[in-house]
């Protein structure tokens, strides 16, 4: 009950949300070809739990997997770039040209660039979460305590001990929020990158329901989706908070 009531009191739009839909499906009798209730919906899932768990934990899989290898791409360039300004030069604007690029016009490019297949939905999701791991990153090897650098430079430290004894646990707080901010990004992107090369998981399912009409299903995929999604921006969430508390 103590579970219930905290789910109650963080979600209380979305359920306010799903009570209006609700009502005004039944209000306006909707084919369920066009819409259907969010009843409807859950039933679905509840009733067929092995038709989305296989989906759900492709999806899943990609975006771990994705997240992990954005995470450690962000990482690696923000540490050139910290390291060289030659780095940084080349780097910066790349990484804004791939971050301002939309998802769906840079989906299709990638396909054509590595084939329709399962490798390239996790090339597509490492691509596409590294932007944010490679900024906040970058702003943390900056973010250094106050006279720590004259300290190194005092004792005559190396680069490479400034950055592993310094730069990268003073980064630490940074990458937590990273880690949160790409956490629920993943699962959109793998996605929209399943759906649009048809490659497998929820993706997959929400295109070839709603071809099918299977209306429930299709938003069955979605509901999944984002249940995954706020899932793991939670557990970044968490991670994040102990993160920030103990570097306090």
């Amino acid at each position: 009950m103590r579970i219930l009531r905290r789910i109650a009191s963080q979600s209380w739009g979305v359920l306010l949300l799903f009570a209006a839909w609700q009502i005004y499906v039944m209000l306006m009798h909707y084919n369920s070809i066009v819409i259907v209730t969010p009843i409807a919906v859950v039933r679905d899932i509840i009733l067929n739990p092995i038709v989305y768990a296989q989906p759900a934990l492709w999806t899943l899989g990609f975006a771990l997997a994705g997240l992990a290898g954005g995470l450690a791409i962000g990482l690696l360039l923000a540490v050139l770039t910290w390291r060289s300004e030659i780095f940084s030069g080349v780097i910066n604007p790349a990484a804004l040209l791939l971050s301002s690029t939309p998802v769906v016009c840079l989906i299709p490019l990638l396909a054509r660039i590595f084939g329709y297949q399962n490798h390239t939905e996790l090339v597509t999701v490492i691509i596409l979460t590294f932007f944010p791991a490679f900024v906040f990153a970058a702003s943390g090897l900056r973010k250094l305590p106050p006279m720590s650098r004259e300290l190194f430079t005092i004792f005559a430290a190396s680069p490479w001990k400034r950055l592993w004894l310094l730069a990268l646990p003073a980064a630490v707080p940074s990458l937590a929020v990273a880690l949160r901010v790409c956490a629920a990004y993943s699962v959109m992107v793998t996605m929209i990158a399943e759906y649009l090369m048809q490659t497998g998981g929820l993706g997959n399912m929400f295109a070839l329901t709603s071809q099918e009409f299977q209306t429930e299903r299709a938003f069955g995929a979605s509901l999944v989706a984002m249940a995954l999604s706020s899932a793991l921006y939670s557990a970044a969430g968490a991670v994040e908070v102990r993160i920030q508390a103990r570097y306090q």
